[in-house]
C-alpha cells in the first residue's frame, strides 16, 4: 500500500485565456491530479495538444475541483493535458502527485 512517505505533491497555477495552453506536461511517475475550477468562466480540459472550447471535459465555474487518479482512471494521469478558456484569461491551479 501507498504511504505518504512514498509521494511528493506540487502546486502550480496556469494562467488559461481563450488559446490553448499547455496545463500538465507528460510525466510517468505522476499518480493523482487535481485541477481547480475558476470561480469565472468555463474553461475545457483536453489530452489533445491544441485545447478547444468545449471539446474535451469542459468544467463549469463553481464547480467542485476535478480529481484523477492512476487507480480510477490509468494513464491519462500520466498524459500532457492542455486547457482553453470560454471567454477570459483565468488562473487555474493543478496540484500533482507523484510517486517517488
Amino acid at each position: 500500500m501507498l504511504q505518504a512517505s512514498d509521494t511528493l505533491s506540487i502546486q502550480t497555477t496556469t494562467s488559461v485565456g481563450t488559446s490553448s495552453t499547455a496545463l500538465l506536461d507528460a510525466l510517468p511517475n505522476r499518480i493523482a491530479v487535481i485541477i481547480n475550477i475558476p470561480p469565472t468562466n468555463r474553461f475545457t480540459i483536453s489530452l489533445e495538444s491544441t485545447a478547444v472550447i468545449d471539446e474535451g471535459i469542459t468544467l463549469q465555474l463553481n464547480g467542485n475541483p476535478v480529481i484523477f487518479t492512476l487507480a480510477q482512471h490509468g494513464e491519462l494521469v500520466t498524459r500532457a493535458w492542455s486547457a482553453i478558456s470560454a471567454t477570459a484569461s483565468q488562473n487555474v491551479t493543478v496540484i500533482e502527485v507523484f510517486s517517488k
